[in-house]
């Protein structure tokens, strides 16, 4: 597919340094780069075009969706799937604060070669940013043959939201958790896991009384071990291990 525009008879095309302005411009509003964002796209070729004559034709690789989403401050999930596949060798998962400055690779995913059925792919991308973080693939044949998707925004959280056991290690009857990164007065949950995911401690009608809030579970009959306890408010979470001594 190709874009192209047609002056209308007479109309004087504007100055190069106008539209490099005016592109510019646009640039610097705060949503810019979120109207370019569509997150679903057929991934196809884009051969070059003259002023007379453009054709294109469709890679052998279908992306049906490309989505994701923070998981807390510090984690956001991405997966992506395809309906078809015809050699393709990998995709490569790209990421940048400012699509203006370039994509750096986060990712390696192998593709699934050739086939004619759905296939689905995930990725964990550690990665604290408070502002919008954008990502894009990038697909590779077997040739060395490539193409990108559409970019699609994961938006940051406001502040970084954290949790830590004191002491660590320490007895379950003495252990506390301090908490950062909430607001005063906005409500949170606490969940302690034991080393099997079991739950063994649970809160879900906390509220902080500063912005470093501290937190004492009654843990006295707890066993020695590896726990991991989970603290997570409205739209952020955020996850610490620790260790529990006789």
């Amino acid at each position: 597919m190709c874009f192209g525009s047609v002056l209308a008879q007479g109309t004087i095309p504007e100055s190069p340094v106008k539209i490099a302005a005016d592109r510019f411009l646009a640039m610097t509003q705060a949503d810019y780069y979120p109207n370019l964002i569509k997150q679903k796209t057929r991934i196809s070729h884009v051969n070059a075009c003259d002023e007379s004559s453009c054709s294109g034709t469709g890679l052998p690789v279908t992306l049906i969706k490309f989505e994701g989403e923070r998981i807390d401050d510090a984690t956001v999930s991405l997966s992506w799937q395809t309906s078809e596949e015809i050699n393709n060798d990998y995709f490569e998962l790209e990421r940048t604060l400012n699509p203006s400055w370039g994509f750096e690779t986060v990712a390696k995913v192998k593709g699934a070669g050739s086939i004619a059925s759905l296939q689905s792919y995930h990725h964990i991308d550690f990665h604290q940013y408070a502002g919008y973080t954008y990502y894009r693939l990038k697909q590779v044949d077997f040739d060395g043959t490539y193409q990108y998707s559409a970019i699609i925004s994961i938006k940051g959280s406001s502040a970084l939201l954290s949790v830590t056991a004191l002491p660590n290690p320490g007895q379950g009857k003495t252990i506390a958790f301090k908490i950062d990164g909430l607001k005063e007065s906005e409500k949170f949950t606490s969940v302690i896991y034991d080393a099997r995911g079991a739950i063994i401690y649970s809160d879900i009608d906390l509220r902080t009384i500063s912005e470093r809030q501290i937190i004492k579970p009654t843990l006295k009959d707890i066993s020695p071990g590896k726990y991991t306890i989970k603290v997570k408010s409205a739209n952020r979470q955020a996850t610490f291990s620790f260790v529990v001594i006789p």
